[in-house]
């Protein structure tokens, strides 16, 4: 066996617990929080140790700092933690702008480190197995896919960190928006913005709490396409992806938990075309991601090889240039530079 990676964590709320729990036979080594109780719970579990500060966190020289706090954070910690010569799993999405997302590149090729990108996602098995399916080539090339992502936050949710645009950037289109947008990068390429439609008509903050966007080629005709959605006010919490192949539909439906167990329903089209032929594959409720997540990143760092990273800076830098879009032909640039309770 691999000697035990050692881990450092900056954010020990839900993140940084999830990660924690899935790191297998590698160590949590320190923690450190804002908060210190939700690092000495988290120390507690894992045997680590609680560090008074950052930087004594990367004192200990940890082989991994995993960050996972306010979006606003994000890069500046990440790049210290690099320049300590720590390799680094940065939360999603990486920073608050696509520069901070270049900065953290810089920071990592200077260095020599491996960064990755938290897009769990990618690791569900029901969306990893449309995935593969659609670009294996066996229904055609993919046509367009559409995604749909939402939740209705909570009593509150308007004064949170994730709704104040000094720390989270953005609103709904970066909280799962950047998810959806991750996925259609790794199904269709890098598709620019051909429009996008952001509305804030429930949560009383200065970010949007609905954003639809649509992606590709406007000039040619039989180009790929993707439209997504994402809400905070999707009172059922929803996940949908749809990947239209020339001769088959992938459907994923579900993330488990308050998203409902997770479906995958291939409909695989006849020459005659009519009914589909459909192959159902339901998941057994557990949520599997974060793990198979860190076993990514570790063994890419075991094996110096960063091509088998699923879930990169670029793919960050890409989500940003078209979050950055959006916000820019819909005017919201100024607004959002004011903090809730302005």
């Amino acid at each position: 066996m691999s000697a035990a990676l050692s881990v450092g964590i900056v954010g020990c709320g839900l993140i940084g617990r999830k990660r924690a729990e899935a790191m297998a036979d590698d160590k949590v080594v320190g923690c450190v929080d804002i908060v210190p109780a939700a690092a000495e719970a988290l120390a507690r579990d894992t045997g680590a140790e609680v560090l008074p500060t950052f930087e004594a966190l990367l004192e200990m020289r940890p082989d991994i700092v995993i960050v996972a706090t306010t979006h606003d954070r994000l890069a500046p910690l990440a790049i210290r933690a690099l320049e300590s010569g720590a390799h680094v799993l940065v939360e999603k999405p990486a920073g608050i702008s696509s520069a901070d997302v270049e900065r953290v590149a810089a920071a990592a090729s200077r260095v020599g480190k491996l960064v990755k990108v938290g897009f769990n996602h990618r690791f569900h098995a029901g969306i990893a197995r449309a995935v593969e399916e659609a670009r294996s080539g066996r229904y055609g090339e993919v046509m367009f896919v559409r995604g749909r992502y939402g939740h209705g936050g909570r009593v509150g949710y308007d004064r949170e960190w994730r709704a104040d645009p000094v720390h989270s950037g953005g609103g709904e289109l970066i909280d799962q928006g950047m998810h959806l947008l991750d996925l259609s990068h790794w199904l269709l390429g890098p598709l620019p913005l051909h429009s996008a439609l952001l509305r804030t008509q429930f949560w009383d903050a200065p970010v949007e709490d609905n954003a639809a966007l649509l992606l590709g080629e406007a000039e040619r005709r039989d180009a790929p396409w993707a439209t997504l959605h994402v809400t905070w006010t999707e009172w059922k919490n929803l996940f949908s992806l749809e990947i239209y192949c020339r001769t088959a539909k992938l459907h994923v439906d579900g993330l488990v938990r308050s998203y409902g167990p997770q479906t995958l329903r291939i409909y695989r089209m006849r020459p005659e075309l009519g009914p589909p032929d459909v192959e159902e594959v339901v998941s057994d409720g557990v949520d599997r991601s974060w793990e198979r997540e860190w076993r990514n990143f570790a063994d890419a760092i075991r094996g110096g090889d960063d091509s088998t990273l699923l879930g990169t800076l670029d793919d960050a830098h890409y989500a940003w240039t078209v979050v950055e879009d959006a916000y820019r032909r819909s005017g919201w640039t100024a607004e959002m530079r004011e903090p809730v309770g302005r």
